[in-house]
């Protein structure tokens, strides 16, 4: 019998992620992955939600207490049009309609 071999994730490829700042944070070219490369764990939580329960839940998975540094809403909606956006989700398309 042959087993199959699960392929190892590209989600650490620097291509593969969405690098970003975040004004007042120390550390710079934060990233995460785009969402063909995302957790499925993260992925599986984005159906039906808010954008900004989208950002929480990504960035607190990859980042944890970071979500918290977000001064308002306007930086976490431009957050996620880019993310969205490097993702190649289009606009009307929500993350949990894509089959990445």
């Amino acid at each position: 019998m042959t087993v199959f071999q699960v392929p190892a994730s590209k989600a650490s490829i620097n291509q593969n992620r969405f690098q970003f700042n975040l004004p007042g944070n120390r550390k710079k070219n934060l990233s995460v992955p785009l969402l063909k490369f995302a957790a499925p764990v993260v992925v599986k939580k984005l159906t039906g939600i808010t954008k900004l329960e989208a950002v929480e839940i990504i960035i607190e998975h990859y980042h944890p207490g970071l979500f918290a540094e977000f001064e308002d809403q306007e930086q976490v909606l431009a957050w996620y049009d880019q993310w969205t956006e490097e993702s190649g989700i289009t606009v009307g398309e929500s993350v949990d309609s894509t089959d990445s």
